[in-house]
């Protein structure tokens, strides 16, 4: 839609719960989904958690009319889950895959498998480039978040790719579920590497509303509805003014019904967000100044970014070392009972299945020890220089002082970790 000299562009973000076997009321959801899309009221739609190609095709064909140019990111052994739906037709599309997503062996948790990254689509609309990211951070499943490290690797990447990618656009849109809340790192890394403004500033209802185990939701967590009725906001549309244009941010609004009519459950277990935009050509066309407008804000997050990742190698370390004693005891134990013990004829099916199985754990555990254990180190070392080097850059160093940042050794027992922590004025 257009008023006056201005495009206006309504985006709505959606996590959508679609675990097939797992998911409640999974069916009846998307359906109600896909009415709500075909609607028309939106001009960009980015969906989370789209496991099932079916869902996926379901929802495409309900809503080719209003939503016609649609794009899913395939990824990993699941599929990413992510896709794109646009009234506009797409310039162009491309998806960046995370260096670290988890663990193969933590099925029940099944980051890994959905190969997760960010998604980028491109469209032009009367002369106007926009960039539309969509992501879905890795979950937290417990308290002490072993996860920590990898979804920082994943914010600032993702924080990076958008802010690479994002120059020749006149509004660039990040929007998902993030799986964190405003203040935490991750939100802050994301916001102040990519120079984004949260949309949640124009919030038009005057409520502090979360998007997940809230009150409001069907799905919600009783527990944790009692503790915090307001639940936590971890779903997020994040933007970015560009090139040659204003942007205004209209509204953010809650747009779904807390029910599915004439249901008792909810559209997902995350509420939906939207957010209105007006983007009007300017005659200005420099480049915008996105250069570290809070610099102290910055370097707290690159300080704290590092410190998790330089414990997160260390923790590496100390996993290498348990998966070798692991294998070391195996071995010992199996070696001792065939030199001084003699295995009854009757047990013998029962210790070749013993034997196999404890061969299982043994590759197992020599894989995670050698392979799986040098990608995460050096994902998390890649990251790590990233950071510093970002780091000097906030503090305005010397290209020797970046050279000298950058050639820090990274042991493997830890991180010896050097970065300004003194602004300059």
């Amino acid at each position: 839609m257009s008023s006056g000299t201005g495009l206006i562009i309504k985006v709505l973000t959606l996590n959508c719960w679609g675990i097939v076997g797992i998911s409640k009321d999974r069916a009846d959801r998307m359906a109600a989904i896909a009415d709500v899309l075909s609607s028309g009221k939106f001009d960009i739609v980015c969906l989370q958690e789209l496991w099932s190609q079916d869902d996926y095709n379901n929802i495409v064909l309900r809503v080719q009319k209003v939503l016609p140019f649609t794009h899913y990111f395939f990824s990993g052994v699941t599929g990413s889950g992510l896709s794109i739906l646009s009234r506009y037709p797409f310039e162009s599309f491309i998806f960046h895959q995370w260096s670290v997503n988890g663990y193969i062996h933590k099925i029940f948790h099944g980051d890994w498998f959905g190969g997760k990254g960010v998604g980028l689509c491109r469209v032009t609309v009367q002369g106007l480039n926009i960039n539309i990211y969509t992501t879905h951070l890795h979950a937290q499943y417990n308290d002490d978040d072993e996860y920590l490290a990898h979804r920082v690797v994943q914010a600032f990447d993702t924080a990076q790719f958008v802010d690479l990618t994002s120059g020749a656009a006149h509004l660039s849109i990040l929007a998902g579920d993030l799986n964190t809340q405003p203040g935490e790192l991750c939100h802050r890394l994301v916001q102040h590497t990519a120079h984004l403004r949260d949309a949640y500033e124009k919030n038009s209802e005057g409520s502090d509303i979360g998007t997940y185990d809230c009150s409001r939701n069907s799905y919600a967590n009783s527990r944790e509805v009692s503790r915090n009725p307001n639940g936590v906001r971890i779903d997020h549309i994040f933007y970015r003014p560009g090139l040659g244009a204003q942007v205004e941010l209209q509204n953010y609004t809650m747009p779904l019904a807390e029910r599915v009519p004439g249901e008792s459950f909810s559209y997902s277990d995350h509420e939906a967000i939207a957010a209105t935009f007006k983007i009007t050509p300017s005659i200005h066309h420099n480049m915008a100044d996105h250069m570290f407008s809070k610099p102290e804000e910055m370097m707290t997050c690159l300080c704290e970014g590092t410190g998790v990742i330089s414990e997160a190698v260390k923790q590496l370390y100390w996993s290498r070392v348990h998966y070798w004693s692991m294998i070391s005891t195996i071995i010992f134990g199996l070696a001792c009972l065939c030199l001084f013990s003699d295995i009854p004829e009757t047990y013998s099916r029962a210790f070749q299945l013993s034997l196999v199985i404890l061969t299982a754990v043994i590759i197992f555990a020599f894989i995670m020890a050698t392979v799986w254990n040098k990608i995460e180190q050096n994902a998390l070392r890649s990251t790590m220089m990233a950071m510093q080097f970002m780091a000097t850059r906030v503090n305005g160093s010397s290209p020797e002082t970046n050279s000298s940042i950058l050639s820090t050794e990274i042991q493997e027992e830890g991180t010896r970790q050097r970065l300004p922590f003194t602004l300059k004025n």
